[in-house]
């Protein structure tokens, strides 16, 4: 769970109050132990599991008044209490790279920090196009690879059907995988494409991302959970975000399943440029306004309409469009001015 923060800003002497009262509870009577480096590879709202180098994990209690809050990837500089097995987060250092997405109360959550590659997983039968588009944006955004895998292959009620949907996906360049657990199809080439780097798992609930990282680190602490019988939804399995070596070198993010994932910092204005599909074409349009709904000339309407790019894919943007705030006030999601 995030940190509870207060509505208004604490003044220094506060802050002051704060620290020291911290460090009273996570410290013994005495110094702090010497600073050392390690990897967050859990959170847990105020404490974090550390992998120090060339150690084993530790927890490590986080002060609320650090900045930024570490979650899981980050590289942070802790001390020892006390306590063997215990320490204190002391300083979150520089991220080359960090996933984000909003969060309640207008907080700007960051999911996971320096990671090489997004790997979304999405369930053969159920696939979801808009969530898909959605992390395929913000992975875009954040200057971080990412490829898809399409799991539960054995599943598939419509092959030819689910192959047209993602071809457009393999075009644009996106690497696009088939996993099943249950055949072993596909499993090598994953692990293969996963080696060295760190990589994240991102996805609805019930798409097989623990199961699959269960096959690699059976010793690991992934759950599972069967899809719902009612609902044909997938069950949350994973409550936070963990990190697990990898056999052949490398790590891997195991992330909780969302139903929905918001993009932080796009303005409807700016989304079609992170399309990697649709990029090209901007600027081509008559109007330099175009809204690419009803306007005359719209070049993206026009690539849809030929099959240059995926309808579907024009749709999804449109309707992420439609929940982003605009840059310009009189933008208007039904491509009328306000009054």
């Amino acid at each position: 769970m995030p940190r509870k923060r207060e509505g208004k800003a604490l003044t220094l002497r506060q802050l002051d109050r704060v620290r020291t009262a911290r460090t009273k509870r996570v410290a013994e009577p005495g110094d702090l132990g010497p600073e050392a480096t390690g990897r967050v590879v859990a959170h847990f709202g105020l404490n974090v599991e550390v992998m120090p180098e060339g150690g084993e994990c530790i927890r490590c209690a986080v002060r609320e008044t650090l900045e930024p809050e570490p979650v899981c990837g980050d590289r942070v500089v802790w001390r020892q209490t006390g306590e063997q097995s215990q320490g204190v987060i002391v300083e979150v250092l520089p991220r080359r790279s960090q996933l984000q997405r909003p969060g309640p109360y207008r907080r700007l959550l960051t999911v996971v920090a320096n990671v090489d590659r997004i790997v979304v997983v999405g369930a053969s039968g159920t696939l979801n196009p808009g969530l898909l588009d959605r992390y395929l944006a913000a992975a875009r955004k954040a200057g971080i690879e990412a490829m898809l895998v399409i799991n539960k292959a054995d599943l598939a009620i419509d092959p030819h059907g689910e192959a047209e949907l993602l071809a457009p996906y393999e075009r644009m360049g996106y690497p696009v995988l088939r996993t099943s657990v249950v055949r072993c199809e596909g499993l090598e080439a994953l692990e293969a494409s996963l080696t060295n780097l760190t990589s994240v798992f991102v996805g609805e609930s019930g798409v097989g991302k623990s199961s699959l990282i269960g096959l690699w680190i059976p010793d690991s602490q992934a759950r599972t959970a069967e899809v719902h019988p009612g609902t044909g939804q997938g069950r949350h399995a994973t409550t936070t975000a963990r990190m697990y070596p990898l056999p052949r070198g490398g790590d891997i993010i195991d992330s909780p399943g969302v139903r929905e994932f918001g993009l932080h910092g796009v303005e409807r204005e700016s989304l079609p440029a992170l399309f990697r599909d649709m990029e090209p074409l901007l600027g081509s349009c008559r109007f330099s306004d175009c809204r690419h709904l009803r306007e005359p000339g719209c070049a993206l309407r026009a690539a849809a309409e030929s099959g240059a790019v995926s309808p579907i894919r024009l749709a999804s943007m449109l309707r992420i469009m439609e929940s982003l705030p605009p840059r310009n006030p009189f933008f208007s999601p039904d491509g009328r001015s306000p009054r």
